[in-house]
């Protein structure tokens, strides 16, 4: 920041008739510098603030619980057993799905300088893995805190040209994810501010 006051001061001559352009000037260049502080802080592109129901659900594996969001239940993966705990919307037109990653000692000791973004690449990596050759792109990536708490996310499209919305955090000693996936709706920030806002909850 030193670097760029510098030269653009530099750049400017201070001689009487162009002291009041160099102030104005000066003013905008710290305005801009502030924005640009702000705007690379910890906020999500996603609201929190969404409404919840009375009910807390567990996760299966008990390491993790969340508030269920208005307008939604928690269900069971009876058939494959891999989501930990599964928010349904009522008209099923949405899923909220938390999976816990597994990760083995080497990979935890690997990511352990930058967990966050350790965790969203070796996440991105699974889904490359997944899709192959069919797989397009990711986008609209951040890390972001709420509550105090840290978590990374991520969008790409899937093979059925859904876009998805992965977040990747750490509760305890425990790695999760937490998908949106939109199975009909089409209110994609709606969908993405109610992940956020279960993630503000998770316990």
């Amino acid at each position: 920041m030193n670097k760029i006051l510098r030269n653009n001061i530099e750049s400017i001559r201070l001689n009487p008739s162009n002291q009041r352009s160099f102030v104005f000037y000066f003013l905008i260049l710290i305005l801009s510098l502030s924005l640009n502080f702000c705007s690379s802080g910890m906020a999500s592109k996603y609201e929190s603030d969404y409404t919840f129901t009375n009910e807390i659900s567990k996760a299966k594996s008990l390491q993790l619980s969340a508030k269920v969001p208005k307008g939604w239940f928690a269900a069971e993966d009876n058939e494959n057993n891999l989501i930990d705990l599964w928010l349904i919307k009522d008209d099923y037109s949405a899923t909220l799905n938390f999976v816990q990653l597994n990760l083995d000692s080497a990979t935890v000791k690997e990511i352990g300088n930058d967990e966050i973004n350790g965790l969203i690449n070796l996440s991105k990596s699974f889904r490359i893995a997944k899709y192959g050759k069919a797989f397009q792109k990711f986008f609209n990536q951040e890390v972001f805190e709420i509550n105090n708490k840290q978590f990374g996310a991520y969008e790409y499209i899937d093979g059925s040209k859904r876009t998805i919305r992965v977040a990747v955090f750490k509760t305890g000693k425990k790695y999760y994810e937490l998908s949106a996936i939109p199975v009909k709706t089409e209110n994609l920030p709606e969908l993405y501010q109610i992940q956020n806002s279960v993630l503000s909850s998770v316990d």
